[in-house]
């Protein structure tokens, strides 16, 4: 692949699937290739979706997901219409490069959680669209790990989710979701951590009612840790935490709290 940085990316997509595979040899000459002029336009981001979708679930040297990761964030965030933020356009591109194949693999979670993690701002669709996607690839086992975890945090605080620093509703559900949904599985300790957090964050640290749980917070929370007709170790923390940090709570939540003999 002497001739790589003139060569048309069609030849060099057919030469690299070869052995189905992308090495670190040619994860490092579609480096120099792509960043020569310093930009990945449309047709390279095309280009390195076609091919992650080619050699996806294969054996591939590592440094191809950094660098997909790397190129299509470029693409999005570093363009001239947009600098730093993922408009409509891009987001409209972005979830139907991702969803052409019917799932989100790992190098795909990597893109969207860098994303949240690098964008300034989003649109509300796509995050969305992302808090839909990492609930089904992460719960795809069953069980909630380490890594899981800080990609989690990531995309419920990073600056371009919902809320930003903050946690807003629709990421407080999908906590919920996760949460019930793995519930008295193996998950990592760091899990139960940042569900607490997270979860009063939402309610405490709002605009409307700081420090307080309202008539809208309680009756929210008792719907939430009701959802799955039980109350686990997770949910009990909360609202222990909840107990703890509150200045007020409405009188259903305490109530109930009660009659949960917390």
């Amino acid at each position: 692949m002497a001739d790589h940085m003139t060569k048309p990316l069609a030849e060099l997509e057919k030469e690299i699937l070869e052995d189905g595979v992308v090495d670190a040899k040619e994860a490092a000459m579609l480096r120099e290739r792509l960043f020569a002029d310093g930009r990945i336009d449309r047709e390279e981001a095309d280009f390195m979706f076609r091919l992650n979708d080619a050699v996806s679930g294969k054996a591939n040297d590592p440094a191809w997901q950094q660098l997909f990761v790397h190129a299509l964030t470029t693409h999005v965030l570093s363009d001239e219409k947009s600098p730093g933020v993922v408009d409509d356009d891009e987001a409209a591109y972005l979830e139907s490069k991702i969803q052409a194949d019917g799932k989100v693999d790992d190098a795909e979670q990597a893109l969207l959680v860098n994303i949240i993690r690098k964008a300034k701002s989003t649109t509300p669709d796509f995050q969305k669209f992302v808090l839909a996607s990492m609930k089904t690839a992460i719960l795809a086992d069953g069980v909630i790990d380490e890594a899981e975890v800080q990609q989690i945090r990531t995309i419920v605080y990073g600056s371009g989710s919902g809320g930003g620093a903050a946690i807003d509703r629709p990421e407080a559900e999908f906590l919920f979701e996760l949460n019930n949904a793995t519930s008295g599985k193996p998950n990592h300790a760091s899990w139960k951590e940042l569900f607490v957090e997270a979860i009063a964050k939402h309610v405490l640290e709002d605009e409307i009612s700081p420090g307080q749980i309202d008539d809208d917070e309680a009756a929210w929370l008792v719907r939430q840790i009701e959802g799955d007709g039980t109350v686990d170790d997770n949910e009990k923390a909360l609202l222990m935490e909840i107990k703890e940090k509150a200045k007020s709570i409405a009188g259903a939540l305490k109530e109930w709290m009660t009659a949960l003999g917390l």
